[in-house]
């Protein structure tokens, strides 16, 4: 493991797909007192209404990164065609199960967007929960390519990010704590050095979290959470075939000292 953390730097460790983090991304999806895995049910149902007036009707919409299935359910019942994918194979199976509860004629997939193929005939394709930021720069590419490929003509991408008012949130450092029992990060005792990097220059965080748990090899777990402005985003946006209808900052009114936390996007594909 590198002793600092290096821009944009791969860890192995995948919080999504680990046998036991994964289960605890599923329980943290489903705690509503707070919005460490998703936003409280009072700002899906904002964000739904606002996909919504995005969409014609009978829209196909894909959910990129769709977890245990919120938005998917909620446009279902709305009266779109939905289909969902997302690479954690525990909120996967709770979508499918809880889709069955309800008789809903909803596609899941455990998939992997950034390598496997996401299909085509959409008329709309979302992602939700600034997952776009925390891609890549050329996973960023690649996926606004597919995503591009994937949509019918005129389909539109609809996504947040963060906007500049989140360094106003984070801060920079590292600390140890020791857990005794099972926890987020592991079953048995285990440590957790968590670190925390502001790039500011690229205008990107790195949150690392290096686990070691009793008797098993440390793990290391690297997220990034890229920040933009406006004109960042057009251009983004323009650079790979997509043009920005709407930047919406409403549907989460938090300000990081004036400035915006979260940038809701509407594009639709160039000519």
């Amino acid at each position: 493991m590198e002793d600092n953390l290096k821009l944009f730097q791969r860890s192995k460790g995948h919080l999504w797909t680990d046998e036991h983090i994964s289960k605890e991304m599923l329980k943290a999806h489903l705690d509503n007192r707070h919005e460490g895995a998703s936003r409280k049910p009072e700002t899906i149902i904002k964000t739904v209404d606002w996909i919504e007036k995005q969409l014609t009707a009978e829209a196909k919409v894909l959910d990129l990164g769709c977890g245990p299935g919120f938005y998917t359910t909620m446009l279902n019942e709305r009266g779109y065609g939905v289909t969902g994918f997302d690479i954690n194979p525990i909120s996967i199976d709770y979508a499918v199960g809880k889709a069955r509860e309800r008789g809903a004629n909803i596609t899941y997939r455990r998939l992997n967007y950034l390598t496997e193929d996401i299909g085509t005939g959409y008329d709309a394709i979302i992602m939700i929960y600034c997952d776009f930021g925390a891609l890549v720069p050329e996973e960023q590419r690649a996926l606004l390519k597919k995503i591009k490929d994937a949509l019918n003509p005129g389909g539109k991408f609809l996504f947040d990010v963060f906007g500049e008012g989140l360094s106003r949130l984070k801060e920079e450092g590292r600390q140890w704590s020791y857990e005794t029992e099972e926890g987020f990060w592991g079953v048995k005792p285990h440590f957790v050095l968590e670190e925390s990097k502001h790039f500011s220059k690229e205008k990107v965080w790195g949150d690392r979290n290096i686990v070691m748990e009793e008797g098993q090899i440390p793990k290391e777990y690297i997220t990034w959470d890229q920040y933009y402005n406006r004109e960042e985003i057009e251009r983004l946006l323009k650079d790979n075939g997509f043009t920005l209808i709407e930047l919406n900052d409403q549907l989460i009114p938090m300000k990081g000292q004036g400035q915006t936390v979260v940038h809701f996007v509407v594009s639709e594909t160039s000519p």
